[in-house]
């Protein structure tokens, strides 16, 4: 389960918050989840997979992911008591700085296209 993955990942760490949020959807054939938690460090941790392969390089499920957490963490500020003393727009830099997040997307028909081949043999 992604939730335990990423208190793995976290282990070591001071955590912000106690339980990772969990997001799962369906829509047609596609499942995503994703895990989130956030700790006291600068540097973001976010693995990616596409049918339980980790994909290296991302893909659009990671680039959607990053996008829209940083557009949904700015409009709940600006929609929030915080507007008063906070008028700008947070970066995506800014909002994952001590993220640690699992994201997890089922294809029925994936295309690796950043993917290395080797021939063995």
């Amino acid at each position: 389960m992604l939730i335990n993955f990423v208190k793995y990942l976290n282990k070591n760490k001071e955590i912000i918050h106690d339980s990772p949020i969990y997001l799962y959807g369906e829509k047609d054939i596609v499942i995503i989840e994703i895990a989130i938690q956030y700790n006291n460090t600068y540097k973001e941790n976010i693995l990616s997979f596409a049918n339980n392969i980790k994909t290296k390089e991302g893909g659009s499920h990671l680039s959607g992911f990053k996008s829209a957490l940083t557009r949904s963490i700015n409009y709940y500020l600006q929609n929030s008591q915080f507007t008063k003393n906070f008028k700008g727009k947070l970066q995506g830099e800014d909002v994952r700085e001590g993220l640690t997040a699992v994201i997890s997307i089922k294809l029925p028909n994936p295309q690796f296209e950043g993917q290395t081949k080797t021939k063995l043999g």
